[in-house]
């Protein structure tokens, strides 16, 4: 099994649902007060287009030193020094995107699950060890 292939066929199909990137944050909003609070008043036409460079960036992870580079810039910038996200909070965004794709990609099955995870899963661990509190 290719997982780039498999995520790249599962993220075209979920992005044939129009809806896709607004279920997401329905669901990663309604998870915690704290994620709601972190989004009242953004434009979230304006945060869904850097969500879909956040996709391309942390796809990139595994093989462009350019992008390990900007996702540890992003992960400093979402830290506690920042927007204060904290490690945990980047499984529960995860968890919330594969519940979305499960809904919007009608062939979601484990294959496409494990290629959605392995496909993250470099960009997210980058971005969980920028954002940790290193004050402590």
């Amino acid at each position: 099994m290719d997982v780039h292939e498999v995520f790249n066929d599962s993220y075209a199909r979920c992005n044939q649902n129009p809806r896709f990137f607004d279920i997401f944050y329905d669901f990663f909003c309604n998870k915690d007060d704290k994620f709601r609070q972190m989004f009242a008043g953004t434009d979230m036409s304006k945060q869904i287009t850097m969500l879909k460079a956040s996709i391309v960036m942390i796809l990139l992870a595994s093989t462009s030193e350019a992008a390990r580079d900007s996702i540890r810039y992003f992960g400093k910038r979402h830290g506690p020094n920042g927007v204060g996200v904290t490690p945990l909070d980047y499984d529960i965004w995860l968890e919330c995107l594969l519940t979305t794709v499960s809904l919007c990609d009608p062939n979601y099955n484990h294959d496409v699950e494990q290629a959605w995870r392995e496909c993250f899963k470099q960009g997210i661990a980058i971005m969980k060890e920028e954002c940790q509190d290193t004050s402590e």
